[in-house]
């Protein structure tokens, strides 16, 4: 069973923010250079470094999110959390009426600990509740928060619009066609 791909709409917070720090890291390195007080550089030489930088950071991001797809495989990323409590990011692993989330190590896809085990009772309604943007450095703003009951206690999980799809299929039971 393929798993869809997460429609790039979707992704524009994180690779907006990989190019944010792109454009940072070659700020601080040209910036004095620019200022004069760096060593004497042509502006030839300025923008070949500024050229390759973007041409290695498209490879990058294009080889990056080619390889998280395939790292991920049939598991769906989020987030979960007790209510008020921390988010904890890593991915879920779903059949007919049971997650189980697997945590991740400073949200770099490095698992962490064990599984967390939940037994799902009912997923709530995606009624488009966001993080709010005081958030920021901790969760991407474009996920859906959305509750789940099961007999361990109520939680929150955060996901993509379209994992939240996805997730509420096979939680059903529901065969998931891929999307051409």
């Amino acid at each position: 069973m393929p798993r869809r791909k997460t429609p790039l709409r979707e992704q524009t917070f994180r690779i907006g923010g990989m190019f944010v720090g792109l454009l940072l890291g070659l700020l601080i390195v040209l910036v004095p250079t620019l200022l004069g007080r760096g060593p004497d550089l042509p502006p030839a030489v300025i923008a070949i470094v500024i050229g390759f930088a973007l041409v290695i950071a498209i490879g990058g991001l294009a080889l990056g999110l080619a390889l998280g797809r395939r790292i991920v495989g049939e598991r769906i990323e989020a987030a979960l959390r007790e209510p008020a409590g921390r988010w904890k990011h890593g991915s879920l692993t779903v059949t007919p009426g049971h997650l189980s989330f697997q945590p991740y190590r400073w949200q770099m896809r490095i698992p962490r600990g064990a599984p967390i085990e939940i037994d799902v009772d009912e997923l709530g309604d995606d009624t488009g509740v966001r993080p709010p943007w005081k958030h920021v450095l901790s969760i991407n703003p474009q996920l859906h928060i959305v509750t789940v009951a099961s007999p361990q206690g109520n939680r929150e999980l955060a996901a993509l619009p379209s994992h939240l799809e996805e997730l509420r299929e096979r939680l059903s039971g529901a065969q998931v066609q891929p999307q051409s």
